[in-house]
């Protein structure tokens, strides 16, 4: 029998090998429902053998014809997980007894293709914490989970009503912060030092950072442009600088 539902907790469904096996090998989520379709990649994948005996109450098989009709969107590799909870924090956490820690603020992240590839970006390169306002933020959706492909159950969320307030706990715990902008004043990218406490600041292709938080920004990051294109896609730039950061903490 599937878990009931609990209406005080968001819900949502994914689908696809690698973000449903992440997720149900996490247990961090209650599971509502797996449906797999009968003799599909997904219901053959012995990557799935375990959660399938911890769910084994929870999975419906369907016919190729039934899970087609049902399921017609998206590349699902024979499997959609239903689930709910809330994977995001409210609170960061105390970090003055750390030497080392990095998080990402975004800041008009409108867009939930972006928002879950940053996600699974962040994740890859090892960060702390991904922070984001409530407001001025797309919100967490099943299309900002499914593009992260199963990092956000890796990854820390944390969302902020004010992150000018997030950003005075942070640097009371030691943390530079750091605006991914583009101005004259702002110093290249691999010229900043990464290590040690840092917090990330990114905004939008269009819209940049608020000003009224890159105020609180104690240095300005750019990635100068060779071509006839001006700004990079903002998952491409976060990936610049937090793989630039991997690097130093790595010498």
């Amino acid at each position: 029998m599937a878990n009931k539902k609990n209406k005080t907790q968001p819900s949502y469904s994914i689908f696809g090998l690698n973000g449903c096996s992440e997720l149900l090998q996490s247990g961090q989520f209650q599971i509502n429902h797996i449906y797999l379709q009968e003799g599909s990649q997904a219901d053959k994948n012995r990557r799935l053998f375990d959660p399938r005996h911890q769910y084994a109450n929870n999975i419906t098989g369907l016919s190729k014809h039934t899970f087609k009709n049902r399921f017609h969107k998206g590349r699902t590799q024979g499997i959609v997980v239903e689930f709910f909870g809330n994977g995001v924090k409210k609170d960061l956490p105390n970090f003055s007894q750390v030497d080392s820690a990095c998080i990402l603020v975004l800041d008009q992240i409108e867009d939930p293709q972006n928002f879950g590839q940053i996600i699974r970006t962040s994740e890859c390169a090892g960060i702390d914490g991904l922070l984001f306002p409530k407001h001025h933020s797309a919100p967490i959706s099943d299309t900002v989970l499914q593009v992260s492909q199963g990092a956000f159950v890796n990854l820390p969320l944390y969302e902020a009503t004010n992150l000018k307030h997030e950003f005075q706990q942070l640097k009371e715990d030691g943390f530079w912060i750091v605006g991914l902008e583009n101005s004259i004043d702002a110093e290249e990218w691999h010229k900043i030092d990464y290590k040690g406490k840092v917090a990330i600041v990114v905004g939008s292709e269009g819209k940049g950072i608020r000003e009224k938080v890159l105020e609180s920004c104690d240095f300005k990051a750019t990635i100068p442009m060779q071509g006839k294109t001006d700004s990079l896609n903002v998952s491409a730039a976060v990936s610049a600088i937090l793989f630039e950061r991997l690097r130093q903490i790595s010498l």
